[in-house]
């Protein structure tokens, strides 16, 4: 992550090299040389990403960070510790002039190489009027008045390496603010969630020890003076800066990839617990678990919500801080509960939905919006069999209710097998009331409508999983379909829908610690198929259910990703295999390409048997 450029009584000479790097620089300048798209949310970048660094350099999540801000209008931005520059790039993208301060010359460098030609939009053909980036290797001390004053300072995982002295140095960066401007600050909670349940403190590499206050016998030479703070720690310090109007909001499951933002106010809502849980999902980044926890982290982060911990346990905060309320309104809007981001897909598929408050002077409910992340870029064609669908942009009323996914999981938790299969069937009458037998002729054919006679689905019901069925009027209301953004041609068969809620159900189970009724070596894929036999019985799911699924995913997510399918296919099925008793995330070598491809060929024994016992629950419960 970035370090800080300048730290007040550091001893050494001011624009040094801090030397505190991740080992990839030399490779990311490479790559960066070599690409002709540098833009924030570059597809030719993201093909590089092969490990931490390179996700954390190039990955496409990076600026959902900053994207609860309005940087647009020609504003001066300062990004301090500005690393490699994809902050400092996006600001600019937004129209901002940046002066980016890096005390690393290699990084330094990188960062010059990310910013340049911001003006030519090579792989998009638009004329778009960007900021700039004047990138400098030094100090805050090589930050003179003719450089400010600024309207938005950053400060992105810099506060934690001020040494002995976080209060000066925050002194120093809310001097550089012009009038009306904020200081947006990111950074790790010292008492986050993650840390709680065991996860390694992410600068020293240990657990506990920021709990324990960060004892000096826990860290090196280099990592003496680093320290995160509490929630009521940093707000003192903002506030003993002269920023005493603060906006917190809390990155889930981190500030570095955030997949989903939350405003403070969200957890005053009266369906706090279960609005939090559907945006957030998993709260924890299980790649710095290192197997330390071994619970159901849902459940934990529900009782949190439900305790009003939501904000003093988050993993990370980002910190919008000013003199005055009007002026932290217009550089991030109160009335927006949470930004929801999708995953790492290519550029053009990146969409955000923004839910916004209940407004009581106008009568008008909660919303919901889904808009391209990156405004600049234009409506492409899409050609093949799958498309997004393109939204007017207009907000949609938000459908309040748990989910069919949440309720699943609450059965499993309970170990109430036919409790699940009361919701399956749920989903089953459900998507059945949709389906109209169909002759598919080969020419409509696609991977997830095979040719032959079946049970078609409308082309927007892809995406229906227990996660995207809301019970509006409580956990047993009617049912609503929701997030319905992708749309195949022709339809969609009923029967992969069907392989694909289960599998879905199955990975998000695993992927959470959810406890659940069968033994805890049991894989997403077992569960899945044990999830096959408490389907109504008007929906079979046929033979080898497993393949014929993961081969028409891995097509979807070359759609949707890139990539090939060859590589999809083997991430896929590595994930079948997770189960309670291994949930290693990620898709890391470590088994060859043939073995990773081969151990999936035939369902799990244990899966056949999982079925056979949902089965008989179901008739003799």
């Amino acid at each position: 992550m970035s370090r800080p450029a300048d730290m007040p009584g550091d001893p050494r000479p001011l624009g040094a090299d801090r030397r505190w790097r991740d080992g990839s620089e030399d490779a990311v300048i490479g790559i960066l040389r070599g690409a002709t798209d540098r833009s924030s949310a570059s597809d030719e970048l993201a093909a590089h990403i092969s490990d931490w660094p390179t996700r954390y350099h190039f990955g496409r999540a990076r600026t959902n960070l900053l994207q609860p801000l309005d940087l647009s209008g020609g504003l001066r931005v300062l990004d301090i510790g500005a690393g490699t520059g994809v902050m400092s790039r996006f600001a600019a993208e937004q129209g901002a002039s940046v002066v980016a301060v890096e005390g690393d010359a290699r990084r330094a460098e990188a960062a010059m190489l990310r910013c340049t030609e911001l003006n030519l939009d090579l792989d998009r053909n638009v004329d778009i009027q960007h900021g700039s980036v004047d990138v400098r290797h030094g100090s805050l001390d090589d930050i003179d008045a003719s450089d400010g004053p600024f309207d938005v300072v950053l400060c992105v995982g810099v506060l934690e390496y001020a040494g002995d002295n976080p209060a000066g140095f925050l002194k120093r960066l809310a001097g550089h603010l012009a009038p009306g401007g904020v200081l947006v600050l990111a950074i790790e909670n010292r008492f986050g969630l993650t840390y709680w349940l065991g996860g390694a403190e992410d600068h020293l590499g240990r657990p506990w020890v920021g709990l324990e206050g960060y004892p000096a016998s826990a860290a090196t030479a280099e990592t003496s003076t680093v320290r995160t703070h509490s929630r009521r720690e940093l707000a003192d310090l903002l506030s003993g800066a002269g920023l005493g109007v603060q906006r917190w909001l809390a990155p889930w499951p981190d500030y570095k990839l955030p997949t989903a933002i939350l405003a403070e106010r969200i957890h005053d809502e009266p369906d706090a617990v279960d609005l939090v849980d559907q945006l957030v999902g998993p709260p924890l980044d299980r790649s710095r678990m290192a197997g330390a926890f071994t619970g159901d982290e849902r459940a934990v982060h529900r009782g949190m919500l439900q305790s009003g911990l939501g904000v003093d346990l988050a993993n990370s905060f980002l910190v919008v801080a000013g003199t005055d309320e009007g002026s932290v309104d217009l550089r991030c809007d109160p009335s927006i509960l949470a930004w929801r981001f999708t995953g790492d897909r290519s550029r053009p598929h990146l969409r955000t939905r923004t839910v916004r408050s209940a407004d009581a002077s106008t009568g008008t409910g909660r919303t919901v919006d889904r808009v391209p992340t990156h405004m600049v870029e234009p409506v492409v064609d899409q050609p093949g069999w799958l498309r997004l669908e393109v939204t007017d942009d207009l907000p949609q009323p938000w459908i309040s209710g748990p989910n069919l996914e949440q309720v699943a999981l609450e059965r499993l938790r309970a170990g109430d097998q036919l409790g699940l299969a009361a919701v399956l069937d749920r989903w089953g009458a459900f998507a059945t009331s949709a389906a109209v037998e169909t002759a598919v002729p080969e020419a409509s054919a696609h991977p997830f409508l095979p040719a032959g006679r079946r049970l078609v689905l409308p082309g927007d019901h892809l995406d229906l999983g227990l996660d995207n069925l809301v019970a509006a009027d409580g956990s047993t209301g009617k049912l609503a379909f929701i997030d319905n953004e992708w749309v195949a041609d022709s339809g969609v068969d009923l029967e992969l829908v069907a392989i694909r809620a289960c599998w879905k159900l199955a990975t998000t189970a695993i992927g959470s610690g959810t406890r659940h009724p069968w033994p805890t070596d049991a894989t997403v894929n077992d569960l899945a198929v044990a999830f096959f036999g408490m389907l109504p019985g008007n929906i079979a799911v046929g033979p080898d259910p497993l393949n014929r699924l993961h081969l028409a995913e891995a097509d979807l997510r070359v759609v949707a990703l890139g990539g090939t399918v060859v590589d999809h296919v083997a991430q896929i099925r590595t994930a079948g295999r997770h189960s309670l008793d291994d949930r290693v995330t990620g898709t890391g070598p470590s088994a060859g390409l043939r073995g990773r491809l081969s151990s999936a060929r035939r369902l799990p024994v244990v899966g056949s048997l999982l079925s056979i016992a949902a089965r008989l629950a179901r008739r003799f419960g």
